[in-house]
């Protein structure tokens, strides 16, 4: 038996079963004591009233009369005695009347009674020929005296029989009730091994690959909350399988990215080495050449120094320093060295800054946050465009805003510009000298400000960069 289902319910009815049979038993003495019990009570009753009849010195008509009735009632042997033993009344079964009638009788029970005791037995006497009896016996009294006693032996078969069909009655309802359990247990027993089975399958499913799949949940039992977990750990199995993916998607775009990158300076500076050193180049060629081979150079260093950069903060190789900082202060000297910057003559830059701004923070990387973002506005922004560098204060925050008249971003690549060496097909071509690393940079260092950084773009009008930091209290 392997089926978790079929153990479930066949504990479930051997439980039933025994509970059932327990109570079957129980219910079985009790309905006899308290039928016999009733009985004794009923016949000891009766004999009291005729005993109370016999002491008031009614008729022997009146006495025979009450003696045939309940010798019918009973279907019993009733006798009557006076205080010798002798018997004065007799009716019913046994042995023939003229046997009792006139005879003395003796005994232990006969004692009893002419002592002034109510007796009441259940058993064999010999002189009713191994019938099974209750008797029982009740003195008749005159003021304090004793002056006879009335016996009633009964038959037990008719109250057996009645008890027997009662028990009948019972097993046949013990029955149906096993029954009706045994149905119940069974339909309880599947319900809750279908949940089981369903979770086996889900986590089948996992193991083979697909994390997708779910329990369906029913009800809030224990079964029901093994079903939650289970599509939690299914649904985080899920986010982490996806997040490695992507991880190892962007391992190797990185890889490729930085093979690209590195791929084209060499090979200019091969070039060109390659001709000086076969001398076919002209003295005015070779220091074009050599210009481009430091310009070469500088994009590796600018290059590896960004990637190195990159990986500490992602690693948090770089400690913040937190300093109570004025951002408007320190985004007016960045902007000053823009301004003197050739670029700046064909743009109309634009600084608007905010008293105490105040911000806790290290002054090298917020400067950095905003050369990166200068950097980008100034080389995507055409000429006669304008570029906006805004620093606002409030209450619990200072927001640094760098805006452009540049080409924009499409909105589909709004999500990937945060992403390393990203470029958007029009605003981060690598003509433009970009790594495609400056924004990445931007997003770490204001995260490990507690801040955060926004965009928005449209096509043909602009970018708006907004980084938002906690005030400094």
């Amino acid at each position: 038996m392997r089926s978790i289902a079929a153990k479930l319910w066949l504990t479930m009815v051997l439980l039933v079963a025994l509970v059932l049979g327990l109570l079957g038993l129980t219910q079985a003495k009790a309905i006899k004591w308290t039928y016999y019990r009733l009985e004794a009570h009923r016949m000891v009753a009766e004999t009291e009233e005729l005993a109370g009849l016999l002491a008031s010195g009614a008729s022997p008509q009146a006495v025979g009369e009450r003696v045939a009735f309940l010798s019918r009632v009973f279907r019993a042997t009733v006798l009557v005695v006076d205080a010798s033993g002798r018997v004065q009344h007799c009716r019913g079964m046994g042995p023939r009347r003229r046997f009792w009638e006139g005879a003395v009788i003796s005994g232990e029970d006969v004692a009893a009674v002419l002592a002034g005791k109510t007796i009441c037995r259940e058993g064999e006497l010999p002189l009713f020929q191994g019938v099974r009896l209750l008797w029982v016996g009740v003195p008749i009294r005159s003021g304090n005296a004793v002056t006879g006693g009335v016996f009633i032996y009964a038959p037990l078969a008719p109250l057996e029989a009645r008890v027997r069909g009662l028990e009948v009655t019972l097993v046949a309802a013990l029955l149906g009730g096993a029954a009706l359990a045994g149905l119940l247990s069974l339909f309880v027993a599947r319900h809750f091994s279908q949940r089981l089975v369903a979770m086996e399958k889900v986590a089948e499913a996992m193991a083979a690959g697909d994390y997708a799949a779910r329990a369906v949940v029913t009800g809030q039992d224990e079964v029901a909350r093994l079903a939650v977990s289970l599509n939690k750990l299914a649904a985080e199995l899920e986010k982490r399988i996806a997040e490695l993916k992507r991880m190892d998607a962007a391992r190797r775009d990185f890889v490729a990215a930085v093979s690209h990158e590195l791929r084209t300076p060499l090979s200019i500076i091969q070039g060109y080495t390659e001709a000086i050193l076969d001398g076919m180049v002209t003295p005015e060629e070779m220091k074009l050449y050599l210009d481009t081979i430091r310009e070469e150079v500088e994009r590796l260093k600018r290059l590896t120094d960004e990637l190195l950069d990159l990986r500490r903060l992602e690693t948090g190789a770089i400690k913040i320093r937190q300093e109570k900082l004025d951002l408007g202060e320190i985004a007016s000297q960045v902007a000053a060295r823009f301004q003197a910057a050739p670029e700046a003559s064909k743009l109309h830059f634009h600084v608007e800054v905010s008293p105490r701004s105040l911000v806790l923070g290290d002054k090298d990387r917020l400067e950095q946050v905003i050369i990166n973002l200068l950097d980008n506005a100034f080389r995507f922004t055409p000429a006669g465009g304008s570029v906006t560098l805004r620093v606002e204060s409030a209450p619990e925050e200072v927001v640094l805003t760098v805006q452009d008249t540049g080409p924009g971003i499409p909105p589909e690549e709004l999500p990937y510009i945060w992403e390393k060496f990203y470029r958007s097909d029009k605003a981060r071509a690598r003509t433009t000298g970009g790594s495609g690393l400056g924004l990445a940079i931007v997003k770490q260092i204001v995260e490990l400000h507690g801040g955060r950084v926004e965009v928005q773009s449209r096509p043909g009008e602009g970018s708006t960069f907004k980084v938002t930091l906690p005030a400094a209290k």
